[in-house]
This record gives C-alpha cells, structure tokens and sequence, in this order.
C-alpha cells in the first residue's frame, strides 16, 4: 500500500475527512463500551463483508495520525472506501458516498500518480438514497450543511465560539442524522474545530469562518 507525505490541499482535506470520521467511530464505540483499536480494525476488514485480507494496522497510523503533517496519502483506493464503510457503520452513520470518496483519494495522489485500485467485495450497509455526502449531490444535507454553518457563525459573532454537537444536533432537528456528515464537512475545510477542552465534545468556529463570510458570504460559491 503506497503512500507519499501529505502536502496538497487536497491531500489534507482527505486526511482532515478521515481523521474526523474515525474520531466519530471510536467516540462511538466507546460510548457503548466497545473497544477501538487498530487490531480490531483489522479483524473487521479482513472479515467479510470487506475481505481486505492484507490491511494491515499501520496503515491507519500512516494515513490518519494526529500530527497532519505526518500523515501519508493512501493510494488504494477500494481499501480507503472499505474502511470509510466500517467506521460509519461503527460511527452509527448512514452508508458513505462512494464516488465522493473515490474523489478525495484520486485529487490527493501527487501530481502524475493516479490512486491504485484492488479487487474487493463491496460492503453494504443499507439502500443508497441516503448515501450522497457530497456537498451538490444531496439537496436535504446542503441544507443542513448551510443551516448549522449559519448558526455556528452566529454564535461566535455574539461572542459564543464554543458549541457543544449536541446542540448542533438539536438545530438539525429532523435532519439529525446527518450530524456526522455535517461536521465532517466544515471540519475538513477548517471552519470548525474540535476544542481542547477534556471530556467535553466541543467544536469551535474557526476563523476561515469570518474569512469566508466577509469575502462574500458564500457557502458552496452560493450567498448565504
């Protein structure tokens, strides 16, 4: 499984998107007291329904690590969407879209290399219809996207730049559960942050926030 240094902005936004998943998969896990680790990663991938039988743990050292500018760019690309799958299904996440992450992990490969692909089966975990993560390709998650943008901005204009998910949650209202998707979407373009508090799920506008509303309020290149 090759690999090059992240550099690109395109290489960090795949990183940004992957580190942020798992970070939802393993607060998932441990919130029903199921353990998380890469050995179990493994086991799960290498089982049906993904059968990558030669993942290997250090991978996910390499492609997610908690110093960005550490992390490795994955190039199979059929080993990065198994293992999308699994930590959304652990994560308690609506199927991915595969063709967004095909996108992530084709627009990160250096210049002239071109993400590589192997055989293997293709897990399911439900229907498609609610799979879109893209920012165009679902209208009901644009909507939510734009809605919580708005009303993080808000909050840190009034002088509240700290937001706990479970009320992000409660602004989605029956659009819920697309909180994850959603705060993987800012996240990975830095509008928001987790905080460093402890113990507390937080996260924090950022100031691409300011940046991006003062440079013609737009969202996804339409006026907020």
């Amino acid at each position: 499984m090759g690999e090059e240094v992240i550099t690109a902005a395109d290489a960090h936004r795949l990183y940004s998107e992957l580190h942020a998943l798992k970070k939802r998969a393993d607060e998932a896990r441990r919130a029903v007291r199921q353990g998380y680790s890469q050995e179990a990663v493994v086991r799960a991938l290498r089982a049906d329904p993904y059968s990558i039988e030669r993942f290997r743990g250090q991978a996910i050292s390499d492609w997610v690590p908690e110093a960005p500018e550490k992390a490795r760019v994955p190039r199979d690309a059929d080993v990065v969407w198994a293992l999308v799958c699994l930590w959304s299904k652990w994560a308690g996440e609506q199927e991915p879209n595969r063709q967004y992450w095909s996108d992530l992990v084709e627009k990160a490969q250096p210049v002239g290399s071109h993400a590589r692909r192997v055989q293997a089966k293709e897990p399911t975990q439900g229907g498609s219809h609610g799979a879109a993560s893209n920012e165009t390709g679902d209208p009901r998650l644009r909507s939510a996207i734009r809605k919580v943008f708005r009303l993080l901005h808000s909050c840190t204009q009034r002088g509240a730049p700290q937001i706990y998910d479970g009320i992000i949650r409660d602004w989605l209202g029956e659009d819920s559960d697309l909180l994850g998707q959603v705060i993987g979407y800012l996240s990975a373009r830095q509008l928001i942050a987790r905080s460093v508090k402890p113990n507390c799920l937080t996260f924090v506008p950022g100031l691409p926030n300011f940046e991006l509303t003062e440079q013609g309020r737009t969202l996804g290149a339409d006026p907020l």
